[in-house]
């Protein structure tokens, strides 16, 4: 008898009112295989979470925390980089500046942080320049697109020591005029 033709009387018994008969089912799994794969799963799925975690800032969501709405446009996704909301709530922020006077205050701020980020950036890479034993660069100007020429600069270490501490001064006096 075929898997239909007892499905068929299991149904007739039923609507008889009388029960059907019993099928049981014996499984044959290997359980040290299934243990393993479950392990697996855990693992990959614990490596997917860590990856979601550490990528979860970079990414901008659907929806302003501020108002709600959703976040379609181009300036929405600059505005929540630079102030966590989207484009029409920093633009009733600044309207509210605006109306109470102190929009020109708040602008001058961002400028001071913008040039004092750009000192910070500059003093950085001098120090990183005076760090170095030699200057070398690698330049790939032949046009065979792939072979790259090592160019040795002879310079005097001191004199450059010398001028990039004076660079670090003069950087460190603007800084501290914008203070």
């Amino acid at each position: 008898m075929g898997e239909r033709e007892r499905q068929l009387r299991a149904r007739q018994s039923i609507l008889q009112g009388e029960t059907p008969e019993k099928r049981i089912f014996i499984t044959i799994g290997d359980k040290e295989f299934k243990e393993k794969m479950r392990l697996e799963r855990e693992v990959e799925r614990k490596k997917s979470n860590e990856k979601f975690e550490a990528t979860k800032g970079a990414r901008m969501p659907w929806f302003c925390g501020k108002c709600k709405k959703i976040m379609k446009k181009h300036l929405d996704e600059k505005m929540w980089y630079l102030y966590n909301h989207c484009f029409e709530c920093q633009v009733d922020i600044e309207n509210k500046l605006r109306i109470s006077g102190k929009f020109d205050e708040w602008a001058q701020q961002k400028v001071i942080a913008n040039k004092l980020s750009w000192i910070r950036d500059q003093k950085q890479s001098i120090e990183e320049f005076k760090k170095q034993d030699k200057v070398e660069f690698w330049e790939q100007i032949r046009p065979d697109g792939y072979s790259v020429d090592k160019e040795k600069w002879n310079t005097n270490f001191d004199s450059v020591k010398k001028e990039s501490d004076e660079a670090l001064e003069y950087l460190q006096k603007i800084e501290d005029s914008l203070k």
